[in-house]
């Protein structure tokens, strides 16, 4: 985790629960430019209602209910206490969501081990040592479409491997799937299935897909959704051209629909890679097409030296994610190109809420400035 003492920032750059350090990066953008994406929202309040018509992740936010949280955590805590082992299986994109957990502490030694396999082979590894120990298994499968080679090459294998393990009657206790779809017509053997709503391709971190690892592995996770809320109203009572948030979108958009600019997700230690990876694919329009691409994360003290854009100064521009206020040595982080930095005065549920939010719904911005529509998630 970052070393430098925390200290606190000048109070212009706190934005509800966050600061933002933007200006640098909005002062080096074309005044033209900004003018003309300030006309884009010249007519609009900044009225919750006319945020969520024209922002839809926003709208999904809003919708969730706490009778939509409690289905996941009444299944999270049946399988924690029949599971010694707790496998998650899915595309790269809800792996890199669950492991979000890995950002806090849980409550070590009184829960089940969570395994998020990534290798090719690792069914013929995990599973069998698994098996020699006597181990209690459960399986969370978060989003495949039958069908597809994921499907085939991941998920088929494991359940086969606990369909011969496990008696039928044993299975809904040990198995649960997260989908849009109902995967019962597939499936010789009964399973539970949590529905995820289809919108989820717009913020799947406040979908099951990201709410339910969390409740698995022990932590209270509408936290989030309530620290995203937070950082929505800011936004909604500070409609403004001094909210970070909507410089960071018209920063991104000036940018990254440029050609030749990218962005690069920069964190300053392997501790926030979690947070670094989900971030990179919220960004992923822009940010995964550098090249060569960029070694990731940054451990902020090597940077320089692992850098491979010495000196390119007008290639792409940083956004840089830290928590402990600020905890980022400025120097050893300036790295001569545009930058934005983001803080979280703390790292927990309620604060990560509050960060997605803000650069989820920039994002979502720039896909109704640009006319982009997000993929689904749920077969990569």
């Amino acid at each position: 985790m970052s070393q430098a003492p925390p200290t606190e920032p000048s109070q212009e750059n706190r934005h509800g629960l966050l600061h933002c350090e933007i200006e640098a990066l909005w002062n080096s953008l074309p005044a033209e430019g900004i003018e003309h994406w300030k006309g884009q929202l010249s007519n609009w309040t900044g009225k919750a209602e006319e945020m969520r018509r024209n922002l839809p992740v926003l709208d999904l936010l809003n919708q969730f209910r706490e009778a939509d949280l409690e289905p996941l955590r009444l299944m999270a805590l049946e399988l924690r206490a029949n599971c010694d082992d707790i496998v998650f299986l899915g595309s790269s994109q809800t792996l890199e969501l669950a492991r979000l957990q890995e950002l806090f502490d849980g409550p070590g030694g009184r829960g089940p081990r969570l395994h998020i396999p990534r290798s090719k082979a690792w069914e013929h590894q995990l599973l069998p040592a698994l098996e020699a120990v006597g181990s209690r298994v459960g399986l969370v499968i978060l989003g495949w479409t039958p069908g597809d080679l994921l499907w085939d090459r991941g998920v088929l294998p494991a359940l086969n491997w606990i369909k011969e393990r496990y008696a039928e009657s044993e299975l809904s206790r040990r198995v649960v799937a997260l989908s849009a779809r109902s995967l019962s017509n597939y499936l010789q053997f009964p399973i539970k299935q949590l529905a995820v709503t289809e919108r989820a391709y717009l913020a799947p971190i406040f979908s099951g897909f990201g709410l339910f690892p969390l409740y698995v592995s022990g932590f209270e996770a509408s936290s989030l959704i309530e620290g995203a809320r937070s950082q929505v109203r800011n936004l909604e009572k500070g409609f403004n051209w001094d909210n970070a948030t909507l410089r960071y979108a018209v920063a991104r958009q000036l940018l990254t629909m440029q050609d030749g600019w990218v962005e690069a997700v920069v964190t300053p230690d392997t501790y926030m890679e979690p947070l670094g990876l989900w971030v990179r694919r919220l960004l992923e329009t822009s940010c995964l097409h550098l090249d060569p691409p960029v070694p990731y994360p940054f451990p902020h003290l090597q940077c320089q030296e692992h850098d491979p854009h010495p000196g390119d100064r007008s290639h792409y521009y940083e956004l840089q994610l830290d928590y402990a206020s600020p905890g980022l040595d400025s120097q050893t982080m300036d790295r001569g190109r545009p930058r934005c930095w983001l803080g979280m005065p703390r790292l927990d549920m309620y604060t990560l809420g509050g960060a997605v939010a803000h650069l989820a719904t920039a994002v979502a911005l720039n896909h109704r400035w640009s006319e982009i529509e997000s993929p689904a998630i749920e077969a990569e």
